[in-house]
């Protein structure tokens, strides 16, 4: 495909409507030390610095369906309880709409945590998980309320999305509902679950990975053959399905039979954690653009290439889609401009990350400054470094300097795991970007 298409699609986005139901949880992240043993009983003592909150499940997909851009309707439950409080605060900030959000008095907000601890001369790692009871499928008044708020909403959008991870909201009432609102206002509808692939009856896309889409159907995928058969199976259940395969891309299966490969470019991955809800959402919000399925798809992988290279559960936005598919980026992929940094940090704040910035010229890289970016980067969730311009270098150091060009000197820094972004700058000193910037280190 031509490079003007995806930007013309691209820019439609923030014309999408899309309504997101299903599952809401709470992801709770607590950072801390360990500081030595209680005297209550022999247990370590966990020392809180940190707690950082995000929507999961179907709420995340939520999440990046707004981080694209589109406007954003989440449809799911929530207890009557602080935690509620926390998520609502959450979606406000990251642009999603919540009218459609039931109060359930006699459940709990779903929450999710971990916690993450080091000591003074060790590592921070995870030592604690924790969850709330695996919930109940809804029923009588919170299913009719849920259901009334699909109905309502259901005229205002372009698609719907149906997260089901851990099987709570997407009952057979509500999916029906779903397909039926769909069809008489003529919008998409978007399915991904866990485990139920199979009973999402009517539905226009499926986008679950292999194992999930083999799960559905009851068909155990272990090569090319059993994929093809659980994909010629769901589309027996639903119109089409995007079968996700990591890095081979996605297979389309298509109503007419027909069974089409969407690779993606190939990236390193530092953390999957959500990919899944990035490619859903990046879906959803396509198609109510007017994408085709292979746009689609091709958009998905994309946008899941975006989301892999980083660390922990991120969103996506439009522009960074953009600069992916069409490769707007010069140099080094962590490379980047001071305006495409200032989007991303405010994007990376926005998630709760803690970000830490250091600089210099970083002429002739040897083991002291590998050693100084791996403390820093430990110091927080995202390493920016910022390195002299070649300019700067000769004002300072003389016109023999530097040894090495300042694409190369960042192709090298780009091959750090612990560098995560990188700029260039030829002020004498920093001190505008990070000013622009505002780490938190």
């Amino acid at each position: 495909m031509e490079k003007q298409p995806y930007s013309e699609l691209i820019g439609r986005f923030s014309n999408a409507r899309v309504m997101v139901v299903g599952d809401i949880y709470l992801d709770e992240n607590v950072f801390g030390l360990m500081t030595g043993i209680s005297l209550e009983a022999p247990i370590p003592i966990f020392e809180v610095h940190d707690r950082r909150h995000n929507p999961g499940a179907a709420g995340n997909a939520a999440c990046n369906v707004a981080a694209l851009g589109a406007r954003t309707y989440m449809v799911g439950y929530v207890g009557d309880d602080p935690n509620a409080e926390i998520v609502f605060k959450e979606f406000a900030r990251l642009g999603v709409e919540t009218s459609g959000v039931v109060i359930a008095k006699d459940r709990p907000t779903n929450t999710y945590g971990k916690l993450r601890a080091g000591t003074f001369n060790a590592p921070s790692q995870e030592v604690l998980r924790t969850d709330t009871p695996k919930p109940a499928w809804v029923d009588g008044a919170l299913e009719e309320a849920i259901i009334a708020e699909i109905e309502r909403l259901g005229p205002e959008v372009d698609a719907i999305v149906v997260g089901d991870q851990v099987c709570s909201v997407a009952t057979d009432r509500v999916l029906k509902t779903v397909v039926d609102v769909a069809r008489k206002q003529g919008c998409w509808t978007v399915g991904d679950s866990r485990e139920r692939a199979g009973a999402f009856h009517g539905f226009d896309v499926l986008v679950p990975n292999d194992r999930e889409a083999g799960i559905g159907v009851g068909v155990d995928v272990v090569d090319e053959t059993s994929l093809y058969e659980a994909g010629r199976q769901l589309t027996q259940i639903c119109r089409n399905a995007l079968v996700t395969r990591g890095p081979k891309g996605i297979t389309i299966f298509a109503e007419d039979g027909s069974t089409t490969d969407a690779p993606c470019e190939p990236v390193k991955a530092v953390d999957v954690t959500g990919a899944g809800d990035t490619v859903t959402a990046t879906v959803a919000v396509s198609l109510a653009a007017g994408a085709s399925l292979l746009e689609a798809a091709a958009l998905g992988n994309a946008a899941a290439g975006v989301a892999v290279a980083q660390k922990g559960v991120v969103t996506v936005s439009a522009n960074e889609l953009t600069r992916s598919l069409e490769g707007e980026r010069k140099g080094p992929s962590k490379l980047h401009t001071l305006d495409e940094l200032s989007e991303i940090v405010e994007r990376l704040r926005s998630e709760g990350k803690t970000i830490v910035w250091t600089n210099g010229c970083f002429d002739i890289l040897h083991a002291g400054h590998i050693s100084y970016l791996v403390n820093a980067a430990e110091l927080g969730d995202v390493l920016i470094v910022g390195i002299n311009s070649d300019e700067s270098i000769r004002r300072v150091k003389g016109p023999e300097r530097p040894v090495v060009n300042e694409q190369y000197r960042a192709l090298v820094l780009s091959a750090l795991e612990c560098v995560d972004y990188l700029c260039v700058f030829s002020d004498p000193t920093p001190l505008s970007i990070i000013k622009e910037l505002a780490p938190d280190i």
